[in-house]
């Protein structure tokens, strides 16, 4: 963790204000950073642990924070009456974490993310989704990745926000893993949080993103709303979630394959896998991986580069999180009119130019005015 992201930090049950206590510290991306650490809210007398460079500000228990605490314990010995946080998590937020933990684990630092590598990310993120010409990127100062993964997309931002501190956030604890590679970085500042429970002042980001995130918590509108918060005046928030319309609009026989897919992830394999025991979970999806990888390898518009990690990947996105909510256009377009923004939606011909195949979901960008 960079010192300088404590003027952002706050504590995400009381909102209060955080001190620093490094435990081990290096040099890293040209700036101290803390490998390790406490951070303390003396209004909330709650700790939060850094771990591997990463602020897990988590208001729930989980193991990861359990073994710090008896690893640390002389540590933590120095701040008497302060405890973890233990309240109970947002709904499905254990099993979201785990299969996201599992997913993003199993991918890590691949050079493909899903079926992108940096550069179309990039350009999909500048052209299709974010539609915002450079001045407005560069005058962003602080930006939001709400659903980082492994942390690949907020590399990609900050490439396009190019004066922005840009802080990524994710439930799932794989990106404790990539706090090392991601130490590196001289913009970058990951944290685990809940997006419910975000650490950060109200209004305090200049650009706010989420692509493919929301739709995987039990209320995609209650997430909306959740993120939404932390937008500063004049400051922008983009979203991209699974479209109702992906599932009718393709007529024929391959529109009824795709219901009938869509059919089967909601009401058969989601519920069940999501569900399961890791080790169950984890052996049906290995196994399906096995039968689909050479299909879908050879689908795939660069089979050279395409892995059995990714073909796994893929397969968990679709088939393991507990929520996997669609929505409509003018569902979402209400959402950001009702909190006062100026909307912009995606580009499908840009996405085609670049791509070559038709673009999915809904994708809105909202400016927010006054």
């Amino acid at each position: 963790m960079d010192p300088s992201l404590l003027d952002l930090l706050r504590c995400p049950v009381s909102g209060g204000a955080l001190t620093l206590h490094p435990i081990d510290t290096e040099t890293r991306g040209g700036r101290r950073r803390v490998r390790t650490g406490l951070l303390a809210c003396a209004e909330s007398r709650l700790w939060y642990p850094i771990i591997n460079f990463v602020p897990v500000m988590l208001t729930f228990v989980t193991p990861l924070v359990q073994r710090f605490a008896r690893d640390h314990a002389a540590s933590l010995a120095a701040h008497p009456g302060f405890a973890a946080p233990d309240l109970a998590p947002m709904p499905g937020e254990r099993s979201v974490q785990r299969t996201f933990t599992e997913e993003w684990g199993g991918l890590a630092a691949d050079a493909l993310t899903f079926i992108y590598d940096d550069a179309e990310l990039e350009a999909l993120h500048r052209d299709v989704w974010l539609r915002m010409d450079a001045p407005a990127r560069e005058a962003k100062r602080r930006v939001l990745d709400v659903g980082c993964g492994y942390g690949r997309e907020a590399t990609i931002l900050a490439r396009l926000f190019g004066a922005a501190q840009v802080v990524a956030v994710d439930l799932n604890l794989a990106l404790v893993a990539a706090g090392d590679e991601l130490a590196d970085h001289p913009r970058l500042d990951p944290v685990v949080a809940s997006l419910f429970r975000l650490p950060f002042a109200t209004g305090s980001m200049d650009h706010v993103h989420s692509q493919g995130v929301l739709h995987h918590t039990w209320s995609t509108e209650a997430a909306f709303a959740a993120i939404e918060k932390m937008v500063a005046p004049r400051g922008s928030l983009f979203i991209w979630l699974y479209a109702a319309e992906d599932s009718l609009v393709v007529k024929g026989l391959r529109g009824a394959v795709i219901r009938a897919y869509w059919l089967i992830t909601h009401h058969v394999f989601r519920p069940v896998l999501s569900r399961s025991p890791a080790w169950l979970r984890n052996a049906v999806m290995w196994a399906i991986a096995a039968v689909l990888h050479p299909i879908v390898r050879m689908r795939d518009r660069r089979p050279g580069s395409w892995g059995f990690q990714n073909t796994l990947h893929g397969l968990r996105d679709a088939f393991t999180p507990r929520y996997a909510h669609q929505h409509g256009f003018n569902e979402v377009l209400l959402w950001f009119e009702r909190a006062g923004y100026r909307t912009t939606v995606q580009s499908p011909l840009a996405y085609e130019t670049l791509i070559g195949k038709r673009l999915l979901g809904v994708g809105v960008r909202g400016d927010r005015e006054g």
